[in-house]
């Protein structure tokens, strides 16, 4: 069985969470797509990641960038 949790070897990782997937004024909000529960995952994801990081644990990004040429 497992113990319990161990903040410093934890790590919550956000995946694509940009803009353009979330904000109305990005491309899914553009093309008439939303949705009750992807609006509410920026306030959902901070209260975790905040808790996380006060208890010592990892926050982990990745963003999906195209630059011109």
């Amino acid at each position: 069985m497992a113990g319990p949790m161990k903040p410093a070897h934890t790590a919550f990782v956000i995946v694509d969470m940009q803009n353009d997937f979330i904000h109305p004024d990005g491309a899914y909000g553009r093309a008439g797509q939303a949705s009750e529960a992807i609006a509410a995952l920026p306030e959902r994801h901070g209260r975790l990641a905040n808790a996380l990081r006060i208890a010592g644990g990892w926050i982990v990004s990745t963003h999906f960038t195209l630059v011109p040429g």
